[in-house]
Formats: structure tokens, C-alpha cells, sequence
């Protein structure tokens, strides 16, 4: 039983582009070898740096202003707090209370020293050109523990701020730049880390402004003021599931790969012989021209008809559609047959093609109108009796008849060979 296509034709272009496969699959391997041992055996490591907080200084500014005179709106003697704007006829005056929260897990006591101030300044964003301070109030506090606060309290008269502005202004004349006023704070923690020093010097902001009968205050300009320390930590790299999972798969397939074909090249199993060249040759082309082809058995009446072979079913198939004729596949001899009046045009398949049992022989329906005189569908039982015996036609003496035709009729060559007679059978017309 020989292969089929499929496989004759998978042996024939594994054979014919060996060198490339195997030099494609020997690169999967290495591909995922490389992939495979870098995400499982040396994936290296990545360098990062990790930040620690080992303490922080927290400020944080509340404000608020005690009425003091007599208006319609708030009784005298309330505090008003934690406002954006302020009235500078009811209340003039604005406390304010900055807060230090020293804190750390493994912080060791700190000194905390505060110190407010009252700037009004006349700045662009790069020029200060001339400022005024006055100092409020300042505090120091030794060996503050971590969760502990500092509180630092000052106030600060609106109407005397106002005053004091205009009075620079009308001195020096127009200046540049923008005029503002702010409670500055400068801090001081000095605190200690693994027993070294390590101080952390900060300012917070309080602005305030002044304009007309009221005053604003704020936002505040505070926040956390963290002591860090930063090391260079060494990680695993890490890979994702191409490298991880994807490597050895594309290793184990190369390797495999490479494996069968080397196997196969030992075993001469992708060199097709001559004789599996023709068959998937003349498969394709059988498979190509199947719609020409009709099977049926042919009777022996075109022996005396000029016969061309052909090189190929290719060619049968030229002449029998100049010759508006078909093709016909004798299923008993894997012949093919293209019947013209004066030519039979006949194709012999290679050995092995011939060598296939037959898929099964199909009627051709109407072969006899398409072909002309002198093909007939062969029928195994046509030929015999009805005892079994081949039909021959006799002389009235019991001798074969002769056949006195000469051989030519309408233009066609029929020739019927005589049955001899039997062995020990004896011939009445001859003596």
C-alpha cells in the first residue's frame, strides 16, 4: 500500500528545504534555551533605590480672632476661628498657634526650636527688594519624644500691619514688585540618627492679607518634614510567562524538532525514490484533470486503431478536448484512453500508481454517445453463456464460422478473433 499525497508530498518539501528547517529549528532552540535559562537559572537582578523615613517634623498653623468692639453681627467677646477672612473693625487682632509634631518609629529625642516672624516684602519670583520683619515670638524645647508636640503661639494686629505698610510705601515710593505679608516660622529638629547627628531645618508660611476693612489668611504653607536615608537594594528580575513559560516550550520544540529530523535524514525518510516522484506527480495531476476523466472498462475493439502514447495525463487531455472527445480510466488496468475516429491516445501511469487497488469502479452513463462506436462498458458476464461457456458462433458442420468481411466497414477496422477448437476435438472441414 503506498502513502498517501499528503504525506508524499510533506516527505518531498521536508526534503527539499531541509537545511532550512533545521537551521530555523536549531534557532528556536537556542531562542529558548536563552530564554529558558535566563528566566529560571541566571535572571540577574535589577538595581533599585529604596527611600526610608526614620523621622519627620509635622507643622500645621491654626488661627482665629477674639471680637472685640461692637458691631451688628458678632457679639463681643466671641472668637471667631479657622477662617478664611476676618473683619478688621470687630476683630483686629489674629492669633495664631503653630503646631510641631515630632514623630518616628524608631526616632531617638529631638530639640525643637521655633521661630515666628512677621515679613512684609516687596518680591518678583526671583528679587526680593525689601523686606520687613518683626520678630513675634520663638521657643526651644529639649529632648522631645516621638508622638510629642511643640506649640509655638503669636498674634498679629491687622489695622498696625496696614499702617505699616503704607508707611513703607509712602517712604520709599513705587517699587517693584508685589507687596505681601506673612507669619514666617523658621524650624530647627535636631535630632540623632543610629548616634549621629542629624538635624532638619525648615520654613512654614502663614500669609496674610490686608485689604480695606477686612483681612484674609491663608492657605497655609506647611506640611511633613521628613529625615530619609537611601540605599541601593539588589532584586531578582523578573520575568513574565514569554521568558518563563514560553522558553521551554520553544527549547523542548527545537530540540524535538532537530531530533526528528536528523532521525529522519539517517533513515533516508524525506529522499522520495524515483519511482514516489512520479506517483505524487501523476496524483497532482490527477487530481487536477479529475473532471475530464471518466472510468469505465473498454472492449478490445480498438486494436487495429492507430495508438499515440502519451508522456503525460496533461497531454491525453490536450488532445481529447481538440478531439471533443473524453478521457476514460480503465479501472482493470489504470490506463487512460482519449478515443478519436482515427487515433486512440493512451497514457500508462507510473508503477505504483498502478499497483493501487481502484477506489471502486463508477458507471459512466452515457460513454457510448460520448465516445462513438466501438466502446462499450465492459461487463465481465457479457461474454459467457448461459451455461457458463463462451458464446462462439458455428458453421452449420459444427467448424467456426470464418470471417469473410474484409475487415473495413463504414469507415472503422473491427477485427473478431475465431476460438480455437478444444484439445482432442476434431474438425468436421478439416480432414
Amino acid at each position: 500500500m503506498t502513502e498517501g499525497t499528503s504525506r508524499l508530498r510533506a516527505r518531498s518539501i521536508v526534503g527539499s528545504w531541509f537545511a532550512v528547517l533545521t537551521t530555523v529549528l536549531v534557532a528556536v532552540a537556542v531562542v529558548g534555551g536563552a530564554a529558558a535559562y535566563t528566566a529560571h537559572v541566571a535572571p540577574g537582578t535589577e538595581t533599585e533605590q529604596v527611600e526610608r523615613t526614620h523621622w519627620r517634623a509635622d507643622g500645621a498653623f491654626q488661627h482665629s480672632a477674639d471680637v472685640t468692639r461692637e458691631n451688628p453681627v458678632f457679639p463681643v467677646g466671641s472668637t471667631l476661628s479657622d477662617r478664611s477672612t476676618y473683619y478688621a473693625g470687630p476683630a483686629p487682632v489674629l492669633d495664631g498657634q503653630y503646631t510641631l509634631t515630632y514623630a518616628g518609629a524608631d526616632a531617638e529625642p529631638a530639640t525643637v526650636d521655633l521661630d515666628a516672624t512677621l515679613v512684609i516684602q516687596s518680591s518678583s519670583e526671583e528679587t526680593v527688594f525689601w523686606s520687613d520683619r518683626t520678630s513675634l515670638e520663638a521657643t526651644s524645647v529639649e529632648s522631645v519624644a516621638p508622638g510629642e508636640s511643640v506649640d509655638l503661639g503669636f498674634s498679629v494686629n491687622a489695622t498696625a500691619v496696614a499702617d505699616r505698610r503704607a508707611a513703607i510705601q509712602e517712604s520709599l515710593g513705587d517699587t517693584e514688585g508685589e507687596i505681601s505679608t506673612f507669619v514666617r516660622v523658621d524650624a530647627t529638629v535636631a535630632g540623632s540618627l543610629n548616634g549621629q547627628p542629624a538635624n532638619r531645618s525648615f520654613t512654614h508660611r502663614l500669609p496674610i492679607a490686608v485689604s480695606g476693612e477686612t483681612y484674609s489668611v491663608g492657605p497655609a504653607e506647611a506640611g511633613s518634614e521628613p529625615v530619609t536615608t537611601t540605599r541601593t537594594v539588589r532584586t531578582p528580575r523578573e520575568y513574565g510567562p514569554f521568558w518563563s513559560i514560553g522558553g521551554p516550550l520553544l527549547f523542548v520544540l527545537g530540540v524535538a524538532g532537530v531530533g526528528g529530523l536528523v532521525v529522519g535524514w539517517r533513515e533516508n525518510a524525506f529522499t522520495l525514490s524515483e519511482a514516489e516522484r512520479d506517483l505524487l506527480a501523476f496524483r497532482e495531476e490527477r487530481a487536477e484533470f479529475d473532471e475530464w476523466v471518466v472510468r469505465a472498462r473498454l472492449s478490445t475493439a480498438f486494436d487495429d486503431r492507430a495508438r499515440a502514447d502519451a508522456e503525460s495525463l496533461g497531454d491525453v487531455v490536450d488532445f481529447a478536448i481538440d478531439a471533443d472527445t473524453g478521457v476514460i480510466e480503465n479501472p482493470d488496468t489504470g490506463l487512460f484512453y482519449a478515443v478519436a475516429d482515427e487515433l486512440v491516445v493512451v497514457y500508462e501511469p507510473p508503477a505504483l500508481a498502478r499497483s493501487e487497488p481502484p477506489a471502486g469502479d463508477e458507471e459512466a452513463g452515457s460513454l457510448g454517445a460520448l465516445l462513438g462506436d466501438g466502446v462499450t462498458l465492459a461487463d465481465e458476464a457479457a461474454d459467457e453463456s448461459d451455461d457458463g461457456a463462451p458464446a462462439v458462433d458455428e458453421t452449420d458442420d459444427g467448424a467456426p464460422a470464418a470471417d469473410e468481411s474484409d475487415g473495413q466497414s463504414d469507415g472503422e477496422s473491427k477485427n473478431a478473433e475465431s476460438p480455437s477448437p478444444e484439445e482432442g476435438d476434431s474438425d468436421p472441414s478439416v480432414e
